[in-house]
């Protein structure tokens, strides 16, 4: 028991320190996705302010034209018929951009000689801030002036052109007034959340216009403040940039884009800034609704982990309870089991799974041949004794038992006794012991030594495998019989036709053997068939070419994968073999020595045809070698059927031997 809680606490630590793991990932990948969400907002951000400066540049460069062309087709010194249509030309080009308030043309002393605006013809500016920062440091680029309070509520913003005198000098202004109204209509069009903000903003940092108008930064706020966002992107000269953290203004946590509107072509002096905001809180809303939920579920993981550790280790803990009392209960099973086991002269193994072990009885040491031993097993060993062709198949059946695909396994194989001579046993185990989690972990079996039995049965078989091949051998020639001739054209037949390959046979006759067998006697007759039998074998190609004895004094050869011609050589080796023998025969008519006749036939089996038909082509080409002369051997033709033939005179089949 001590042990067991030792191994509790081991895995309430290992657990602990899994679900810390896990709340570190879970707020590593949370801040992750935060970064990310955050990132692809300031990218959305920085997108519309590109829109917004598009638009922009277009409303500057047509003012900054209208404003050169003024500037350059007018004096000094004005004429007066150029002057009496100045503002009928004024109101056109005002009239033409939607972004453009109002043009009017000032001359030194600040007087508006000109003006779209009728109120404004004659007024006098030179109090102005944006005339009198163009009289006093004037120079040729296109101005913009800080803007200064409108009616309504809002921010005015001019463009300036400086008018040059003949002598090079300051000759007064082209003033361009924007309309705030319009820009706050292109600021609105790309706003897409609630809760954003657009602001264009002077390059001295006061905010111009406002989208929606209620709200913060309010229009004529200085957005220029140490540590803001607005000061951070003009010190850092990028064209755009993107923070996000406090606002200076109040202090709340906003998301900004902001993008620096300064065109080359255009010269001017102070650049616009637009600014794009949201609320942290907001951007950031999605994001955190999957936070919590992902740190919920880390929480409700957690807390299933202990309650299931908790549970598992009070059920080991009982299991541990039981398996003791079992084991004694096994214990004194065992020692009664052993004792059955003697009496029934039975080889017991036991094999500890799980430390790999082995232990077995007495009689079991007596079978192998060695003497008993206290000490466990190792497996390896035992696994050594097993004969090298038996060991894959019992371990087979073993390891499919230990999966549970059989109860159990009963297997005859051999072990290895101590004197190096093999021993039969009858192996039979089954599975004795799982343990909690139900992996086996005691395998039981039993051996019995079934030597004797299965070297009777070995014996058997030998004599029996030896009638056998007496039953498929003539008796007289040593060679097949007939029956061994019939079993192997079958198979052969059915093998050619699979393969799609010839098969030949060959019909062999000894001439005149009755006349023989009536002068010579027939021991004579016998010796000289055992003769002619060992001859035709012996110029036969084994196993291609094979001789069996047909009957009487007939014998057949066939021919594996083999076609007419080969039939053909083979028979004329088989004549001039016998030949060759010069077996004298005083009563022959074909020759004065022992001779055959052969008939040839081959065929390439199908299924339309049978083995039938090629005996009786042989045959019939057999009949034509007698009508030919004997002593030859003959090839039947294609399609040959030797029923087909006609009969002889004398007993209408074949002709005499």
């Amino acid at each position: 028991m001590p042990a067991a809680r030792h191994q509790f606490g081991r895995e309430w630590i290992l657990l602990l320190l899994i679900c810390s793991v896990a709340v570190v990932i879970v707020a590593y990948q949370a801040a992750v996705a935060r970064d990310r969400v955050l990132a692809q907002e300031q990218a959305h951000l920085l997108a519309q302010t590109r829109v917004i400066e598009e638009n922009l540049v277009r409303q500057l460069k047509g003012a900054n034209n209208a404003l050169t062309g003024v500037r350059d087709d007018l004096g000094p010194p004005e004429r007066a018929d150029e002057l009496l249509v100045l503002p009928t030309r004024l109101k056109a080009l005002t009239a033409a951009m939607p972004g453009v308030r109002a043009i009017q043309v000032l001359d030194v002393d600040g007087f508006s000689i000109a003006s779209s605006l009728q109120q404004f013809q004659g007024m006098r500016f030179n109090q102005r801030d944006f005339f009198r920062l163009a009289r006093d440091g004037w120079h040729d680029d296109l101005h913009v002036p800080p803007p200064f309070p409108g009616t309504r509520n809002t921010q005015t913003v001019v463009l300036t052109r400086s008018r040059i005198g003949a002598d090079g000098s300051f000759a007064g202004l082209v003033v361009a007034s924007l309309e705030p109204e319009y820009f706050e209509i292109v600021l609105r069009s790309v706003l897409y959340a609630p809760d954003m903000v657009a602001v264009m903003v002077h390059g001295d940092g006061l905010a111009i216009v406002t989208a929606p108008a209620n709200q913060r930064p309010a229009i004529g706020e200085n957005l220029n403040r140490p540590g803001s966002m607005f000061t951070r992107h003009i010190e850092s000269r990028q064209p755009a940039s993107s923070f996000y953290g406090p606002m200076a203004s109040n202090g709340e946590m906003r998301v900004m884009a902001l993008r620096t509107i300064q065109p080359t072509e255009l010269q001017m002096d102070q650049p616009l800034v637009v600014a794009l905001t949201r609320r942290y809180d907001d951007v950031l809303a999605d994001w955190r609704d999957d936070a919590r939920t992902e740190a919920l579920s880390v929480l409700l993981l957690g807390a299933a982990s202990c309650l299931w550790l908790r549970f598992n280790q009070r059920k080991r803990l009982a299991a541990e309870r039981a398996a003791q009392a079992l084991a004694a209960v096994e214990r004194e099973s065992a020692r009664r089991f052993e004792f059955g086991l003697k009496g029934a002269d039975l080889g017991l193994w036991e094999w500890n799974l799980a430390t790999d072990e082995l232990t077995i009885n007495e009689r079991e040491w007596q079978m192998l041949g060695y003497a008993p031993r206290k000490l466990p097993l190792k497996a390896r060993w035992w696994q050594s004794l097993l004969h090298p062709q038996d060991g894959p198949r019992v371990q087979a059946l073993h390891e499919a038992h230990l999966r549970g695909e059989a109860p159990g396994y009963r297997v005859e194989h051999r072990i290895r006794h101590h004197d190096g001579h093999w021993v039969w046993v009858l192996d039979h185990a089954m599975v004795m012991e799982y343990d909690a989690q139900g992996k086996p972990v005691r395998l039981v079996g039993t051996h019995l030594d079934i030597t004797e039995r299965v070297h009777s049965q070995q014996a058997m078989k030998h004599m029996n495998e030896q009638l056998e091949a007496l039953s498929l051998t003539d008796g007289l020639t040593g060679v097949g019989n007939r029956r061994q001739f019939d079993r192997t054209l079958a198979a052969e037949w059915m093998r050619s036709m699979r393969q799609h390959q010839p098969l030949a046979l060959l019909l062999l006759d000894v001439d005149h053997f009755k006349l023989y067998n009536d002068h010579y006697g027939h021991q004579a007759g016998d010796a000289c068939l055992r003769q002619l039998a060992q001859t035709l074998s012996g110029c036969l190609r084994q196993p291609m070419e094979q001789l069996a004895r047909y009957g009487g004094e007939e014998f057949v050869v066939l021919l594996l994968d083999g076609d007419a011609a080969a039939g053909a050589a083979v028979a004329q080796r088989c004549v001039d073999a016998v030949a060759r023998l010069k077996i004298a025969h005083a009563k022959s008519q074909a020759s004065p020595w022992v001779s055959v006749s052969i008939g040839v036939s081959s065929v390439r089996p199908s299924p339309d045809d049978s083995l039938e038909r090629l005996v009786r082509s042989a045959d019939a080409a057999l009949y034509q070698a007698k009508q030919a002369g004997r002593a030859r051997f003959e090839v039947a033709a294609p399609d040959s059927d030797w029923l087909a033939l006609p009969h002889a005179a004398n007993d209408g089949t074949r002709p005499a031997r």
